[in-house]
């Protein structure tokens, strides 16, 4: 039989070439379109995450005469107790209950996954606990499973000087905060680590629970400790979940992006390394003060 119609022609290699190297060009200008929206969406999770802890401190205080959560909370330690008694950061026992911070808001959460950030992803307990820059101890499944390491290095951490060990007695009162919408209350990726100097791999993704103030340049401010308080400015749009070590705000230059921040009055927004580092005059006690942790001014 003879074949009837039109005959069928086939691609050549050059045309093939062309397609490909026309794909190819696109992958190269949409893939990094994209990891900036995936790096948006993370970023907007976190503010989702640190908004529902913000509502959690605040219904808590509503339950406990207006006083937030302490760093420790195990019923032993009394306000203005120094040192609390155990559980500590850093220090935790076998048998240790899990009554950290962010422990005793997870009831009204009644969601543990909210308390990591998903720019730096969920801990690894297994592989960090024995880094001897954590605990330098053996994991313990059970301190896991009752979610005491969770608490003792929750990524959503509070403002330090809110606890009386740091801040005094009445730190902790909300009728004592001066101007709670512009006071920090928590942040919500506080996470530390650069794998330099002695400090773990990022990539173990632990918090820190508790943040500080601390600007080398803002000498009229007393610093607290470690860089930044452990207060990572880790959102940027480079930056790739489950993969730390490529973001650039990791590396040491924490001034890069920007953390997450609710505030006193339940609000949330982000903000940048030079911007809730500040330190300036108040007239109201005539001192200068860090303007966005001090509560009293």
């Amino acid at each position: 039989m003879k074949m009837l119609g039109r005959s069928k022609r086939a691609f050549t290699l050059i045309e093939l070439l062309v397609v490909i190297a026309i794909i190819a060009i696109l992958a190269a200008i949409l893939f990094p379109v994209f990891a900036q929206a995936r790096a948006s969406a993370r970023s907007i999770s976190c503010v989702s995450n640190v908004k529902q802890g913000a509502l959690a401190v605040l219904m808590y205080a509503q339950d406990y005469d207006e006083l937030i959560p302490r760093l420790d909370n195990n019923g032993s330690c009394a306000y203005g107790q120094n040192p609390c008694a155990t559980p500590d950061w850093g220090n935790v026992q076998p048998n240790d209950p899990a009554t950290y911070f962010t422990n005793v808001i997870s009831p009204y959460t009644k969601n543990t996954a909210m308390f990591y950030c998903p720019e730096a992803g969920k801990t690894n307990w297994r592989s960090a606990i024995p880094s001897p820059f954590v605990m330098g101890a053996a994991y313990n499944a059970d301190l896991e499973n009752r979610d005491v390491y969770r608490g003792a290095f929750s990524q959503m951490a509070f403002n330090m000087l809110l606890d009386p060990l740091w801040g005094g007695s009445g730190s902790s009162a909300q009728p004592s905060w001066a101007r709670p919408a512009e006071m920090i209350l928590l942040t919500g990726d506080s996470v530390w680590g650069t794998g330099t100097g002695g400090d773990p791999s990022p990539q173990l993704a632990i918090g820190n629970t508790a943040v500080w103030p601390y600007n080398p340049g803002a000498p009229n401010c007393r610093n607290y400790g470690g860089p930044a308080g452990w207060t990572w400015y880790l959102h940027k749009a480079a930056s790739r979940a489950g993969n730390p070590s490529s973001g650039p705000s990791y590396s040491g230059g924490i001034n890069n992006g920007f953390a997450n921040i609710a505030f006193g009055d339940g609000h949330v927004k982000p903000m940048k390394f030079n911007n809730l580092e500040r330190c300036d005059y108040t007239t109201v006690g005539a001192v200068w003060a860090w303007t966005f942790w001090d509560y009293r001014y």
